[in-house]
C-alpha cells in the first residue's frame, strides 16, 4: 500500500500517450491515476478524459509535486462534461449551459455538468438519464441522480446487513471527503426517494407485473414451493386422497406477534401510501382499516389458561406497538399474513390477518396452525369470524369470504411449557396426528433476522414503512429459494434414520410389556387422537402422556412399602429396624438443612428466635432417633462388630475407610468424620465392608439400600424439575428487555443453576451411597449421571423440549419387564403408570417421525412441480413480450426462466425417484 503511494519516477513525458507534459494546460502538467481501474497506470491529463469517458465515477489521483503526495480530482474537475443523447449516445445537439447536477454513485457523491440532448425527437431530461444509468430524484427537473450500481449496493446491504440509508449516506460522504465528509453535500431525503420508487419497480419486475397504482392482489410475492398451493403443485387425484393422511395435503402455519417493529409517535405526510397496498405480505390496508371502523372489537375472553400478556394484557404503546406475522413451516412468510397492531395481540387484528393469508387455501380441507394463545384464542374462532364478517365481507376489496378449512390448533414447541398442565397435551406438536416434526416456531427464527431492520422502520412514514418491509420478506422468501432442495433431502433422509430408529426402540420396548396391554393402550391411544383434533370434544380429556400424579417413588412411599411387606410377615422387629433407619435419616436430611439456614441467615433477631426455635426442636428429634437407634440398629452393629477380630484393620476400624472402598471397586468417598457429634447415629454404609457383610447386618444393609434407593429418585426429580424450569425461565428472560428486568431474570437462572448443580451432587452422593451397600455399578435404574445426560428429557408433558422427538431416550427409562415380578401395591402401579407413559409417548414419537418421512416426499414432489410451474410462466412471458416488440422484457423473462430451469435440474438430480409414485397412503 505504501508502494502506491510513491511519487511518479518522472514527470516529463506521459507513460501512455509519450506525449510532453509541459505541453499541457497549466495546472495539469503532472500524471494521474485511477484507484478503480484494475492496473492503475499512470497518464496524463488527456488520457485520463479519453479512457475515462463511460466511466465518469472512478476515482482519480492526481500527483501534486508541490505538496508531494497524491490528492482527489474528480473529471469535472477536469474540464469532463456529461454529454447524453438518445439511448446514451453522445449528441452534438446539446444545450450550450450545461446543468449542474449531484450525482450519487458507490464512491461517493459528485458534482457533474450535464447536457442534455436537445433533438426534436429527445425523451424528457429524467428518461435520458434513465437511459445512462441514471436514476433521477425527480421527474420535471431533476437535480439529483444515483446510479444503478449504487442502488443495487444498497439494496442488498439493506437486506444482509441491514444498513439504514442514513448509513449509507454517510459512508458515501466519507468515501468524498474522509478529511471533512460534513462539507459534501447532503442527499439523504433525494436518496429516500429514489430508493423507493427503485425498490418497488424491481418488485414488479421480479413477478413480471406493470407497475401501478393498484396493483393485482398478491402479485408481489413469493410463494413457498414445498407447501400446498392449489392450482400450481398438488397431484392430479389430491383430493381422493384417505381422510387418514389429509395431513399430507395440509398447509402447517404458525401466527406470532413481534413488538418490536413498532412505529413512532411522529408526524409524517397524511397521503403517504404503500405503492405495494394489497399486492404483498401486508393485508389490503384500506380493507383492514374500513373493517376497524366497522367491527366494533370483540369482548376479552376469560383466559383458562396462563394470562399471557399477548391476549390483550400487555401494556404496549406508539402509533403502531408492532406487526402480527403468518408464516409457512418453511420459514416463508403468507402472502397478506402481516398485519400492524395498535395495542396488544388483539382477538380483531390477528382474526383479519388470518383470514387474509388464508383465503388463498380455503380448498384445502386442513389446516395446522400454531399460535403462542393457541388454547385460548382457537375456542370461539368461528363465531368471531361470522360476527366480523358477515356484515363487511361485501364491503372489502380482498376478502370475499371468512370461511376456514379445519383448523388443528397447536403451540409451538418452545412455548408449550409456558401453559398449564390442562392444556399443554391438548395443543402439543408431540403429540397431535399429522403434526409431523414441525415445531410452530419459525417466526421466532423470522424476528431474530427482522428486528435488527426495527431501527430504520420505526422511523418512517406507514406507506414507505410498508413498502420496505414487504421488500424484506420478498427478499427473505426469495432467499430461502436458494438451497431448499438441500435442505428438503437433508431433512428427508434425517426423517428416514430417525423413524427406523424410533420404530425399532418401540418395538424392542413391546417385547417388555404384556401383548394384551399394548393392545389396550392402542385402543386408548385411537381414541385420545380421535378426540384431541376435535376443539369442542377436550373438556375432560385424559393425559395419557405422563402419571397421574407424582413422577417418581419417593423414600416414604418404600418405607411405607416395606413397613406393609413385614409387618404383613409378623415381623415387628424388621418394622422397628426400618423405622429407627428411616428416622436416622430425616434427622440427617434436618440437620443439613440447618445448616444452610445458618450459614445464610442475616443474623437479625427475628431469624436468631427462628433459629433456636428449629435447633430445639432438632434437639428433641435427636432424642427419639436415639432410642430407637440405641433398641433396633446398634445391636446388630455390636454384634457384627463382635463377631470381627479387629486386628489387620486400619485406625478407623470399624468405620469405612478409603482404601477398603477402592478394594472394594468403589471410587473413594467422604470418610465419616467420628470426632462430629452429628454423626452419632451411624448407619451401615457408614461402616467398614467387613461389618457390612457380617450375617448380622444383612437386613440393616437391605433396607438402607432401599431407602436409598428412594432419595436418588427423589434427587432425580429434582434435577428433572429444576432443568426443565430453568429452560423455562431462559424462555422468559428472552422476552424481556432492559438491564433492570434481565438483571431479575439473570439472578434467577443463577439460582436455578445452583438448584441443578445440588441435585446433581445429591444423586450422585446418594449413588456412591448405593454403591457402598451393595448395588452394582451396571445398575439398570440408577446409572452413573454424567453432565451429559442432565438434558430435560422426562415423563411429564411439562418438561418436553422441542429437540426430545430427535433424543434417543436415556438411561432413565429401560426395559420394563421387571414389573411383572412385583407384587400388587403402591410401587407396582406406579411402574405401570410409567411403561404406560412412556410407550404412548414413544408410539407418539415413531408416528411423528413416519408423518414426517412422508410428508417430506410430497413436499419435494410440491418443490419440484413449482419449478416447472415457473419456468413455463416465464417462458410465455418471454414469448409474449417478443412478440409485442418489448426485447428486453423478453430478454428479462428468459433469464428468470433460466433460474427456474437450474433448481429444476437440481430438483431432479438429487431428489429421490420415490416421489413420483402416489404413496400407498
Amino acid at each position: 500500500m505504501d508502494a502506491l503511494e510513491a511519487p511518479p519516477v518522472q514527470l516529463i513525458r506521459c507513460p501512455s500517450c509519450a506525449q510532453k507534459l509541459c505541453d499541457k494546460l497549466p495546472g495539469y502538467r503532472t500524471l494521474f491515476r485511477c484507484q478503480d481501474c484494475p492496473l492503475g497506470c499512470l497518464k496524463c491529463i488527456d488520457c485520463v478524459l479519453s479512457s475515462h469517458g463511460e466511466r465518469p465515477f472512478d476515482r482519480i489521483l492526481m500527483w501534486d509535486a508541490t505538496k508531494q503526495f497524491w490528492q482527489r480530482i474528480t473529471l469535472p474537475q477536469m474540464g469532463y462534461v456529461f454529454n447524453l443523447g438518445h439511448g446514451g449516445r453522445q449528441c452534438m445537439n446539446t444545450s450550450s449551459d450545461p446543468r449542474d447536477m449531484v450525482i450519487i454513485h458507490e464512491h461517493g457523491l459528485m458534482d457533474l455538468p450535464v447536457l442534455f440532448c436537445q433533438c426534436g425527437s429527445a425523451r424528457p431530461p429524467a428518461a435520458q438519464l434513465i437511459a445512462s444509468g441514471l436514476w433521477p430524484a425527480t421527474w420535471e427537473r431533476p437535480g439529483t441522480a444515483t446510479t444503478l450500481n449504487a442502488l443495487e449496493a444498497y439494496h442488498n446491504l439493506s437486506h444482509v446487513a441491514q444498513t439504514s440509508m442514513y448509513d449509507f449516506i454517510n459512508h458515501l460522504k466519507d468515501m468524498t471527503d474522509d478529511t471533512t465528509p460534513s462539507d459534501a453535500q447532503d442527499r439523504y431525503r433525494e436518496f429516500k426517494t429514489t430508493m423507493r420508487q427503485y425498490t418497488y419497480i424491481q418488485q414488479c419486475r421480479r413477478a413480471g407485473v406493470r407497475p401501478a397504482r393498484e396493483l393485482p392482489r398478491r402479485s408481489l410475492i413469493v410463494l413457498c414451493p414445498a407447501c400446498p398451493q392449489p392450482g400450481i403443485n398438488m397431484r392430479e387425484r389430491w383430493k381422493e386422497r384417505d381422510e387418514v393422511h389429509s395431513y399430507l395435503d395440509a398447509l402447517h402455519y404458525s401466527i406470532d406477534g413481534n413488538f418490536h417493529l413498532n412505529m413512532k409517535k411522529k408526524d409524517t405526510d397524511p397521503d403517504d401510501f404503500a405503492y405495494s397496498m394489497g399486492a404483498g405480505y401486508f393485508v389490503h390496508e384500506r380493507d383492514f382499516q374500513h373493517f376497524l371502523r366497522k367491527v366494533p372489537p370483540p369482548i376479552n375472553e376469560s383466559s383458562t389458561c396462563n394470562q399471557f400478556g399477548a391476549m390483550a394484557n400487555g401494556k404496549y404503546t406508539g402509533k403502531v406497538t408492532g406487526v402480527i406475522g403468518i408464516s409457512c413451516r418453511h420459514m416463508f412468510m403468507l402472502p397478506g399474513g402481516v398485519v400492524d397492531l395498535h395495542f396488544a395481540e388483539r382477538y380483531l387484528y390477528v382474526d383479519f390477518c388470518l383470514v387474509s393469508a388464508l383465503s388463498h387455501y380455503r380448498e384445502l380441507g386442513l389446516l395446522y396452525g400454531t399460535y403462542d394463545i393457541h388454547c385460548q384464542y382457537i375456542k370461539n374462532l368461528r363465531t368471531r369470524l361470522y360476527e366480523e364478517f358477515n356484515k363487511v365481507a361485501h364491503e372489502l376489496e380482498s376478502i370475499d369470504s371468512a370461511e376456514l378449512p379445519i383448523i388443528r390448533a397447536a403451540v409451538g414447541k418452545y412455548h408449550l411449557a409456558m401453559h398449564t398442565g390442562d392444556c399443554r397435551h391438548k395443543h402439543s406438536l408431540h403429540f397431535m396426528p399429522g403434526a409431523c416434526m414441525t415445531d410452530g416456531e419459525t417466526l421466532e427464527r423470522m424476528w431474530a433476522i427482522l428486528n435488527a431492520l426495527a431501527r430504520r422502520t420505526k422511523e418512517m412514514s406507514a406507506g414507505h414503512r410498508h413498502d420496505v418491509l414487504n421488500d424484506t420478506y420478498a427478499d427473505m422468501n426469495t432467499r430461502r429459494l436458494q438451497g431448499l432442495v438441500y435442505e428438503l433431502v437433508d431433512k428427508h433422509n434425517t426423517a428416514e434414520e430417525l423413524f427406523e430408529e424410533a420404530q425399532a426402540y418401540l418395538s424392542e420396548l413391546e417385547q417388555s410389556i404384556a401383548p394384551e396391554k399394548v393392545d389396550r393402550w392402542r385402543q386408548e391411544e385411537a381414541e385420545w387422537q380421535r378426540k384431541v383434533v376435535d376443539v369442542r370434544q377436550h373438556k375432560g380429556l385424559d393425559n395419557p402422556f405422563e402419571p397421574p400424579e407424582e413422577t417418581a417413588l419417593t423414600t416414604q412411599a418404600i418405607a411405607e412399602h416395606l413397613e406393609q411387606m413385614h409387618g404383613a410377615a409378623g415381623e415387628r422387629e424388621a418394622v422397628g429396624m426400618l423405622g429407627a433407619m428411616e428416622e436416622v435419616l430425616r434427622l440427617n436430611s434436618t440437620r443439613e438443612n440447618l445448616r444452610h439456614e445458618i450459614q445464610t441467615s442475616s443474623r437479625t433477631e427475628k431469624d436468631r428466635r427462628k433459629l433456636t426455635t428449629q435447633l430445639e426442636a432438632f434437639v428433641k428429634q435427636a432424642a427419639g432417633c436415639q432410642e430407637m437407634h440405641a433398641r433396633y440398629l446398634q445391636p446388630c452393629i455390636s454384634a457384627a462388630i463382635q463377631s470381627i477380630s479387629a486386628t489387620g484393620h486400619p485406625s478407623t476400624f470399624p468405620r469405612r475407610d478409603p482404601v477398603d472402598d477402592v478394594a472394594c471397586g468403589i471410587t473413594a468417598g467422604t470418610p465419616v468424620d467420628s470426632d462430629d457429634p452429628a454423626t452419632q447415629f451411624l448407619l451401615p454404609s457408614d461402616y467398614h465392608s467387613h461389618i457390612r457383610g457380617a450375617t448380622s447386618m444383612t437386613e440393616l444393609v437391605n433396607f438402607e439400600r432401599e431407602l436409598r434407593r428412594g432419595q436418588a429418585n427423589e434427587a432425580l426429580d429434582d434435577l428433572r424439575l429444576h432443568l426443565t424450569t430453568y429452560l423455562s425461565l431462559e424462555d422468559r428472560k428472552r422476552q424481556v428487555s432492559g438491564v433492570i428486568r434481565n438483571t431479575a431474570w439473570d439472578r434467577r437462572l443463577t439460582k436455578k443453576t445452583a438448584a441443578i448443580n445440588a441435585a446433581k451432587k445429591e444423586y450422585r452422593q446418594v449413588r456412591q451411597t448405593l454403591r457402598i451397600l451393595g448395588m452394582p455399578e451396571d445398575d439398570e435404574h440408577l446409572q452413573p449421571l454424567e453432565d451429559k445426560d442432565c438434558k430435560p428429557f422426562v415423563i411429564v408433558v411439562e418438561e418436553q423440549q422441542h429437540s426430545d422427538s430427535k433424543r434417543k431416550p436415556t438411561w432413565i427409562w429401560g426395559n420394563f419387564a421387571y414389573i411383572d415380578q412385583i407384587e400388587p401395591g403402591e410401587i407396582k402401579n406406579y411402574l405401570e403408570d410409567c411403561a404406560r407413559v412412556h410407550w404412548f409417548q414413544q408410539s407418539a414419537r415413531k408416528q411423528r417421525w413416519e408423518e414426517e418421512c412422508y410428508v417430506r416426499r410430497e413436499e419435494m414432489f410440491r418443490t419440484r412441480k413449482t419449478y416447472h410451474h415457473y419456468r413455463q410462466m416465464w417462458r410465455k412471458r418471454a414469448v409474449g413480450h417478443a412478440i409485442h416488440g418489448k426485447g428486453g422484457a423478453a430478454a428479462y423473462a428468459r433469464r428468470q426462466a433460466a433460474q427456474w430451469e437450474r433448481r429444476l435440474d437440481a430438483a431432479h438430480r438429487h431428489f429421490p425417484a420415490i416421489i413420483d409414485v402416489v404413496s400407498p397412503l
